[in-house]
């Protein structure tokens, strides 16, 4: 029987990319999208095994919603890639309460939420992935609220584990460096401050370039197979040595 996993934010970038390698490998996959025709586009590429739903991560409603249909569709789950996330480029001084709050409603709060509403439908064993970041433990400029939110998500990794570990769910962390992905994009960063960014990371890394959503996921599979059966709260960095 092939395992099913849930990728959030599975339209683009890192979740898309571990879509598709899942897929090499034989596992059923589940997509979120926040909107339709993003969904569609990805579930065209994807193919027939996988199955994706609209869902806004920030909406606990919508989290609700797309578990319900997942239980009814799909019954219980493997694993889940709590991938959906946002950045914004702003200095701290610059910050406002709106900006704030769609980050850590997103990154953190709907990460959280996504979690425990998944717990009825994963099975004994099963993981669960949280996407955090390379934010956590170096600091980026114009980043602030963007590393909190990944830091809390990294926070509660170890209490799930204590909680979870009766239902056989591991939890672990996979923390990506600077990737390049369309997260960029939608930062607000100017294309100039894109490249020289993705130009600072490829000329100082050990790899001589910029990480790929296809180096994450290898990563991911492995910490949804059952290779990392006795894994409990490591986090893998995948940065090509470039916080070395």
């Amino acid at each position: 029987m092939n395992k099913v996993i849930v990728i959030t934010g599975g339209t683009s970038g890192i979740g898309l990319a571990c879509a598709k390698y899942l897929i090499s490998k034989n596992y059923q996959v589940i997509i979120t999208g926040r909107n339709q025709e993003s969904l569609q586009k990805a579930l065209n590429e994807l193919g027939e095994k996988a199955a994706g739903y609209v869902s806004d991560t920030s909406i606990l409603s919508d989290i609700d919603t797309l578990v319900n249909q997942i239980k009814e569709n799909h019954g219980t789950i493997d694993g889940l890639f709590v991938n959906a996330g946002i950045f914004k480029s702003i200095s701290f001084e610059d910050t406002n309460e709106v900006l704030f709050d769609e980050t850590m409603n997103i990154n953190f709060k709907g990460a959280f939420f996504t979690v425990q509403k998944f717990i009825p439908l994963l099975k004994n064993p099963s993981s669960v992935v949280l996407n955090t970041s390379i934010a956590v433990f170096k600091a980026f400029p114009n980043a602030s609220i963007y590393s909190a939110s990944k830091a809390a998500l990294e926070a509660i990794a170890k209490v799930l584990n204590l909680e979870l570990a009766q239902k056989g769910i591991r939890v672990n962390v996979v923390s990506p460096g600077v990737t390049h992905t369309p997260i960029q994009k939608k930062s607000g960063m100017t294309d100039e401050a894109i490249d020289g960014l993705l130009q600072h990371f490829s000329e100082t890394s050990p790899i001589g370039r910029v990480v790929l959503p296809e180096d994450i996921a290898p990563v991911v599979e492995f910490l949804v197979s059952d290779n990392s059966l006795v894994l409990r709260n490591e986090k893998i960095v995948v940065d090509g040595g470039s916080t070395l």
